[in-house]
Order: structure tokens, then sequence, then C-alpha cells
């Protein structure tokens, strides 16, 4: 908690000569800056009547299994379970439509698809083996409505409300440690849907003036009810503050504040009780927790009226700087995030 709190007195102590030097008239998106880091959404609303095409490439690594705030050696893990997860990769395409309607209402779409792999040692009659399991489905969509609650100068705050509608896979199977060759239920991190409604509500504020751009961010991710399978993940609770310096015309470099909290999984899915001894990533109960990150990024904005006018590139790197599991689970490693946009 103390170096957490440390970290954000860095980083806003950083962000005050933004605040201190000269400002602009008003807030403007047509600047390297003048979009949120690639790793924070709908960030912004457009003006009146243009559309936003975006996409995003999302790769996340976990590594190693974790309870409270430490890893577990490997032969600690197998003491507890015969099946210990080694590793995740998690690679995400996601792409983003949006319009706006009128100057203080903007609607956004996202639509997902991942791939993940999950890397298992399993311990069988005393020989230990390795093992992958595969997953390759569709997320859920998310369906939101931004609107403007403030815009003054080089303020803007906005208010969000938004659906996440269950076409992803809540159950997906493939080929595990425990299923062999036949198919079977895959744990619930690599379940790409949640086979419920859940409401997105979130809030947004953003300052700018001559030099660079700063952001605060609260939002949240609440499911209705459980699935067909008698589950749903837990609440999700995201937060994230950023500071983004512009270098040039063309250039921003930026860095952010990031905390993400979520709850253990509603219910349990009956076709998993055989599995919960023998693989943590089986038990709802572990998936209680939170992350503390520190993400870095670069902006690359094509200005209007040149070649590629309107165009925006943007990458961001994220080392996880600590979490925090309620069970054993697979610890966050590192994240990275690309993106490219273009108005009209």
């Amino acid at each position: 908690m103390v170096r957490k709190s440390l970290l954000v007195a860095v980083l806003l102590a950083t962000a005050t000569p933004l605040v201190a030097q000269e400002v602009p008239v008003e807030w403007t998106s047509k600047r390297p800056d003048g979009q949120a880091p690639v790793g924070v959404m709908d960030a912004r609303l457009l003006a009146k009547g243009q559309v936003l095409i975006g996409y995003h490439f999302i790769q996340t690594d976990s590594k190693g299994l974790w309870v409270d705030n430490d890893s577990l050696t490997l032969d600690q893990s197998l003491q507890a379970y015969p099946v210990v997860p080694r590793s995740m990769s998690n690679q995400t395409h996601e792409v983003t439509l949006a319009f706006a309607p009128a100057s203080t209402l903007t609607l956004v779409g996202h639509m997902t698809y991942s791939q993940l792999k999950r890397e298992e040692w399993f311990n069988y009659n005393g020989s230990l083996y390795y093992h992958e399991t595969q997953v390759k489905e569709l997320g859920d969509l998310q369906v939101s409505a931004l609107y403007s609650v403030f815009n003054q100068g080089v303020v803007r705050a906005h208010i969000q409300l938004g659906a996440q509608l269950p076409t992803g896979a809540y159950h997906p199977t493939a080929e595990t440690a425990l299923s062999g060759t036949v198919k079977g239920p895959v744990p619930y991190e690599m379940r790409t849907g949640a086979g419920t409604y859940a409401v997105l509500p979130g809030m947004t504020m953003l300052v700018q003036n001559a030099f660079g751009s700063l952001g605060v961010q609260a939002r949240g991710t609440f499911y209705i009810g459980t699935n067909n399978n008698d589950f749903a993940p837990g609440n999700v609770y995201d937060f994230n503050v950023w500071a983004a310096y512009k270098l040039n015309d063309y250039f921003s470099v930026s860095g952010r504040v990031h905390y993400e909290r979520w709850d253990a999984i509603k219910g349990a899915d009956p076709s998993v009780a055989a599995y919960i001894g023998q693989d943590p990533g089986y038990n709802g109960y572990n998936a209680k927790g939170h992350i503390f990150e520190i993400p870095v990024g670069l902006n690359i904005y094509m200005p209007e009226g040149i070649h590629l006018g309107g165009n925006r590139l943007s990458i961001e790197f994220t080392r996880t700087a600590s979490q925090f599991y309620q069970g054993p689970h697979l610890g966050s490693d590192w994240g990275l995030v690309m993106g490219w946009q273009t108005v009209f």
C-alpha cells in the first residue's frame, strides 16, 4: 500500500507542470496526446456526425501460481494440486466502432476474438508431464453511450452507461490435462464470455494544456444473475489515472497508473465440480483479487491535411507492479496493447 501511494504521488508530481503551464483555448483531440493511452477504453466523445473505426491487439501473459501477494514454487504447487498452471498467453483482437449523433452523445461498440494458450504441469503417478490447453473463441459484445456532463475550456468530463451482451463462449471445451484426448470444460480463466448480461457504468475527466494532457477514469462491470451453467464472473472495478506529454505535432509519450479489482465468481459450474481439487483454475473462489500496474506508451498522430491525416497509432507496455489473489491463481506478468484508429 505504501509503494502504491508513493507511485501515485510520483505520477501526480510529474504531471503538475502540465497544469501550471500556459493552456490552449479549449481541449482538442487533434494532437497526439488528444486520446487516452491505448489501454484505456471509451475515454472521449466524438464531434457531432463523426465516425470512429479502430482495432486493438492485446497480449497479456500470466506466469506462476500466486496466493495472496506471493508466488508459489512448483514443488509447493504440486503438493496442493496434481495439475498446476505454468503460464497462460491471451491474444485478443478487438474491433471498435463509434458514432456521434450529437455533440454531447457518442455511441460505441466493442467486439473481441481471443486465442488463449495455457501451459500446465501434470503430476500423474509420480511422473511430471507437460500439457497445453488452447481456446479460440469470440468474446462478449459491449455497447455503451457516452454523454458529456462538462465541456468548458481545457476540461471535459463525461459519464458512460452501457451493457455487455452474452455473445462469447462461457462454456468452451478443449483437450485439457484432466480430460485427456476427450474434450472437457476449460478453467474459468480461459472462458471468453460470461453467458449473462452486465451493466457498464463509468466516468471520465480530461484536462489539457499546450504541453500535455491528464485524465482520470473509473469504470465498472456488474453482472446480472447467472448463466445457464449456474455461474457468472465476479464484478469488476477499474480505475485509471494518466498523463501524456506532447513531444511535437506527431508524437506523444504517456504514463498511466492502473488499478483493477474483481470479485470471486458467483455460483459454480456443475460440470467442473470434480476438478476443483485437481486444478486451481476450476475453483471460482480463487478468482477474487486485484492488480496494480504502471503502463507506459507511445502515441503517433497524423494531423489532418496531410497523407493519412486523422489516423492514429498507439502502443502501450505494462509490467505488473503488485497483485493479490484470494486463493491459488495464475499471476499476471506483462501486457502489450497496440492500436490503430481513424475518425472521419
